[in-house]
C-alpha cells in the first residue's frame, strides 16, 4: 500500500530501538526512552511495527545493493533467457553472478540474506508483541489482521530465503542473546515453517482490503503463496511428498473459487504503471513518485531499459527467447504472434517498425538502434516489462511491481491439476489465459505429458522477467539442459542451483561450522 510507506521512518525508528543495547557503563535509563520492550503500547504502535516488517520486502530498504541491483541481478541474470546488457560488463560483481563464478563472500548474497532476516526479525516482534496486547490497547479485529499480516510476511521472508539459498536458519522467535547464534535448519524443517505460516495467515487475513490499504497481504495472497510453496516443495528432492501437488491444487483452487480476482485484458498495463492494483493483482509491491508527503520511487526501469530508449542497459534478452515466444506462429486472432510477446520484449519486427501505431518509446526499432548503435541490431532483443511508457528523462518513478498475480495462480493451479490427473480442467485454465492475455486460440494437445510441455511454454509467455524462470527450471529438473542450450558453460546444477550461506553469517554465527 502506498500509504504504508508514508510512515517508512517508523521502520528506521524500530531498527534503532531493536539494535541498540544500553551501554554497560550506564546505570540509569530515561523512562521516556523507547525500547523493544516498552514500544508496543497501542494500535498505532502495532501499525508502525507492521510497517517495519513490510519495509524489507524484496530487499527494498537497501535500495542499490538490494532492490535496485541485487535482486534483478541474482534473479534475472541467472535465467537462461537473460543476457548482460551493454553496461553490465562494467560491474564484475554482476558478471560473476551471470557467469556462476561468485563466492559466498559476494555482496549481493550478503545483502539479500541480511535484509530478509531483518524483515523476519520485525515480523516476529509484531507476532509476539502485538499478540500480547490487550483489547484495551487494540481491538481484537485489528490485532488479528496485523498478526496475520506479520505471519504472512514471516512465511514470505523464509520462502524467499529458501528459494535462493541451499540452507537457511528458521527464525520464528524474537532474536535474543541466547538465540542469536543458531544452527542451519534442514530444508524439510524450513518448508514446514513456511507452509504453517501461510496456512495460519490465510485463516486470519481478510478477503479484501480498503483502497487506502492497497499492498497489504490478504487471504488470497496467503493462499496463493501456500499453493506456490507446495508446488516448489514438490520439486525439491530433499523435501517432496506425494501429497504436495494435491495440497497445492487445494490452496490455489480456493483463490480461484473466491471470485475476487480475474485476468486483466490489457497485458501491457500490468507492468507499465498505468493500471496498478487491478483485478489481477494479488500481492503488489507499492512504489510512488515523490510528492509533498512521501517519496518511495524506483529506478528498476532504468536497469531494464536499453541505452536506445534512455535506460542504463543493465540487461538484455537472449534472442532465443524471441524464437521460443514466436514458436506457435502468427495465429493470434489479430494476425500477430501471441500478444504477450509484445508486452514482454521489444526486438526487430514489423510490429516495432510501424511508424503509425507501434512505435517503441518514441521511435521505431530500426531508428532507435541505428541512432544508438549504428546498425539495426537484427539479432538483439530487450525486455519491455517494468518500463513506463517513456524511459527517457524518467528518473525515479512510481511503477509498482506485482509479486503475485492471478495469471500465475491459474498456471500453478493448472500444473497441480495436471500432475494429479485432472488434465481436462488444466486445459480449460490454460485456454482462458491464452484467450485473454495472448489473444490466442485454444490448445490442441490433450495428454498429460503434452499439457505439461504447454504449461512450461505458457509460463514463458506469461511470466518472463517476473523472477520465476530459474526457480521453475530448478523444480522441473531442467537447469543443466537449459543452461547448456543457452551457452552458459559455467553452470553446474550440483553447484549453482542454490546460493551458499553467506560468509558473513558463517563468520558471525558460532553455531554454523
Amino acid at each position: 500500500m502506498k500509504n504504508l510507506y508514508k510512515v517508512f521512518m517508523a521502520a528506521f525508528l524500530l531498527v534503532a530501538m531493536i539494535s541498540c543495547n544500553d551501554d554497560e557503563f550506564l546505570v540509569e535509563t530515561s523512562p521516556d526512552k523507547l525500547t523493544s520492550e516498552n514500544f508496543w503500547r497501542n494500535a498505532e504502535d502495532a501499525r508502525s511495527g507492521l510497517t517495519a516488517a513490510y519495509s524489507e520486502l524484496e530487499s527494498r530498504s537497501n535500495f542499490w545493493d538490494g532492490w535496485q541491483e541485487g535482486r534483478p541481478v541474482v534473479e534475472y541474470f541467472r535465467s537462461d533467457y537473460a543476457l548482460p546488457g551493454p553496461d553490465a560488463t562494467n560491474y564484475a560483481h554482476w558478471m560473476s553472478i551471470f557467469n556462476f563464478n561468485y563466492t559466498n563472500g559476494h555482496i549481493f548474497l550478503d545483502v539479500i540474506w541480511g535484509t530478509n532476516y531483518k524483515g523476519l526479525n520485525f515480523a516476529n516482534q509484531v507476532i509476539t508483541k502485538v499478540g500480547e496486547m490487550t483489547s484495551e490497547q487494540i481491538s481484537d479485529e485489528e490485532k488479528k489482521q496485523i498478526v496475520g499480516e506479520a505471519t504472512f510476511l514471516r512465511g514470505y521472508y523464509h520462502f524467499k530465503l529458501l528459494s535462493l539459498y541451499e540452507q537457511i536458519i528458521v527464525r520464528n522467535e524474537i532474536i535474543s542473546p541466547e538465540t542469536l547464534d543458531k544452527p542451519l535448519s534442514s530444508r524439510p524443517e524450513a518448508w514446514e515453517s513456511i507452509i504453517a505460516d501461510f496456512k495460519a495467515a490465510s485463516e486470519m487475513l481478510p478477503t479484501t482490503v480498503a483502497d487506502t490499504d492497497l499492498g497489504r497481504a490478504t487471504k488470497g495472497a496467503a493462499l496463493a503463496y501456500l499453493g506456490k510453496a507446495y508446488l516448489h516443495k514438490a520439486g525439491d528432492a530433499t523435501s517432496a511428498e506425494a501429497t504436495d501437488y494435491k495440497n497445492a491444487a487445494d490452496a490455489l483452487k480456493a483463490v480461484v473459487d473466491s471470485q475476487v480476482y480475474s485476468l486483466e485484458p490489457d497485458f501491457l498495463s500490468l507492468f507499465n504503471g498505468e493500471n496498478e492494483n487491478n483485478q489481477e493483482s494479488i500481492f503488489e509491491l507499492q512504489f510512488k513518485s515523490g510528492d509533498a508527503t512521501s517519496w518511495n520511487a524506483t529506478r528498476l526501469h532504468a536497469f531494464v531499459g536499453d541505452w536506445s530508449i534512455g535506460g542504463w542497459g543493465g540487461i538484455a534478452a537472449n534472442p532465443q527467447l524471441v524464437d521460443v515466444m514466436k514458436k506457435e506462429g502468427q495465429i493470434a486472432n489479430n494476425g500477430l504472434y501471441d500478444n504477450r510477446l509484445y508486452g514482454s520484449l521489444y526486438f526487430k519486427d514489423p510490429f516495432y517498425n510501424d511508424t503509425n501505431t507501434n512505435e517503441m518509446q518514441g521511435g521505431t526499432w530500426d531508428a532507435l538502434m541505428t541512432d544508438t548503435y549504428g546498425d539495426t541490431h537484427d539479432n538483439h532483443a530487450y525486455f519491455r516489462k517494468w518500463l513506463p511508457n517513456y524511459v527517457w528523462n524518467n528518473s525515479y518513478v512510481g511503477v509498482n511491481v506485482v509479486l503475485m498475480r492471478y495469471a500465475d495462480v491459474l498456471l500453478m493451479y493448472a500444473e497441480a491439476l495436471n500432475e494429479t490427473d485432472n488434465t481436462p480442467l488444466a486445459i480449460s485454465l490454460i485456454n482462458e489465459l491464452r484467450s485473454v492475455h495472448g489473444n490466442m486460440p485454444p490448445i490442441v494437445v490433450t495428454s498429460k505429458a503434452d499439457v505439461k510441455e504447454q504449461i512450461i511454454h505458457e509460463r514463458t509467455m506469461e511470466l518472463t522477467l517476473e523472477s520465476t524462470r530459474f526457480f521453475d527450471l530448478r523444480r522441473w529438473g531442467m537447469l543443466d539442459a537449459a543452461m547448456s542450450a543457452a551457452g552458459r558453460s559455467g553452470f553446474d546444477a550440483s553447484k549453482h542451483s542454490y546460493f551458499p550461506v553467506p560468509l558473513s553469517e558463517i563468520q558471525a554465527n558460532t553455531a554454523i561450522d
